[in-house]
């Protein structure tokens, strides 16, 4: 897949309590949002809470849960999906961020039922606030 770009360059925002990275669509097609399956973000091996997790897509924050129904709505490859949860971390000139994404391709479909692909990467960044 096409996991290289999964973190936005320079896209981590740190502010007091919360922070948040964007994430690319690790594939070459739009899918529908509901085909978002899970999404892990670590800061400095700190491991964003789930329960807090914010996933804004289109320009609506959205939890997890609620993108199992989002079927009408579309991620597009050149879009990114906001990732933003409670997380205190220490003020850093550099910050090490990991995302792991987990997608549906539903117009794949193999003997053991729809494709998933499970993408994860891990870079540097420096911590912005916005």
């Amino acid at each position: 897949m096409i996991n290289d770009r999964l973190i936005e360059a320079d896209s981590l925002v740190v502010e007091p309590g919360r922070v948040s990275v964007d994430v690319r669509i690790p594939w070459y097609r739009a899918i529908p949002a509901s085909c978002i399956r899970g999404v892990t973000v670590r800061v400095d091996g700190q491991v964003v809470p789930t329960e807090s997790l914010r996933c804004e897509l289109n320009g609506k924050a959205r939890r997890l849960d609620e993108f199992p129904d989002l079927v009408d709505e579309s991620w597009f490859t050149t879009d990114s999906l906001t990732v933003s949860g409670e997380l205190d971390v220490e003020a850093a000139d550099q910050h090490d961020v990991f995302v792991n994404l987990q997608l549906y391709i539903p117009y794949i479909v193999t003997a053991h039922g729809v494709l998933m692909i499970d993408e994860s990467l891990e870079r540097q960044m420096p911590g912005g606030t916005r």
